[in-house]
């Protein structure tokens, strides 16, 4: 899940736009208001996200949570029994930043390599703190939290599934090497990538790009551009 680390939660910049428009500022061009309890529901999650990655889980607290999304505790109470549920809507609107853009590129146009090559270089871009903070958090919590657990686990096959769909496509294109397993080169690769963005975010010299590539290597009837070159070469 590191992999939301490509960028910003897209639901704190809509929350805090509808917010602005609230408060009588300008909503972004394009962006469409949500009725009014969708969007207390939504900045109460933004909320959670933000204390998260600001103290982490131990100091959640309806209070801090409140003050933040400008709503009372009976507010929070209404649309959240509990901490836990307050945590598994943060796993919910973090899909948004890695299974969707996932997604994204697996099913829309271009060539299954064209796709892979996408793919990697968005895997291969830098986590934010924030981002870590928060997914290291949710993965702790669910060492008790067995709800959790199983929002999380729901959520990585999700994501491996996207990549056995890749390599599905890769394979009809038949660029992949004779007798591959399929499922267990989707589940290798995706694990591997998204262990990238984690350790890429304590050693950023790390060459996660480089690293995918040569992983892929052996896999592929073609080979996969280095990172600091812009062709591709047929073997």
């Amino acid at each position: 899940m590191t992999a939301t680390g490509r960028l910003k939660p897209a639901v704190r910049k809509a929350a805090r736009a509808d917010v602005s428009a609230q408060r009588g500022g300008s909503p972004a061009r394009g962006l469409t208001l949500e009725p009014r309890g969708k969007d207390t529901r939504q900045r109460i999650v933004v909320a959670v996200w933000d204390v998260l990655a600001e103290h982490g889980y131990a100091k959640l607290t309806v209070r801090l949570v409140g003050d933040k999304a400008g709503v009372s505790h009976a507010m929070i109470h209404y649309y959240f029994a509990s901490k836990d549920d307050l945590l598994l809507a943060v796993v919910e609107q973090a899909r948004g930043n890695w299974i969707h853009p996932l997604e994204d590129h697996v099913f829309g146009p271009g060539s299954s390599l064209d796709k892979l090559e996408n793919i990697i270089v968005w895997m291969a871009e830098p986590a934010t703190r924030e981002v870590m903070r928060v997914h290291r958090q949710l993965l702790s919590q669910s060492e008790w939290n067995e709800d959790l657990r199983q929002a999380m686990a729901t959520e990585y096959a999700r994501w491996r599934s996207g990549f056995t769909e890749l390599f599905r496509q890769l394979e009809h294109d038949n660029l992949l090497t004779p007798n591959v397993d399929i499922q267990l080169l989707a589940a290798a690769f995706s694990i591997t990538s998204d262990s990238l963005v984690g350790k890429r975010a304590l050693e950023p010299s790390l060459d996660s790009e480089a690293i995918m590539r040569e992983m892929l290597r052996p896999f592929l009837r073609v080979s996969l551009r280095s990172s600091d070159d812009d062709g591709l070469e047929a073997l």
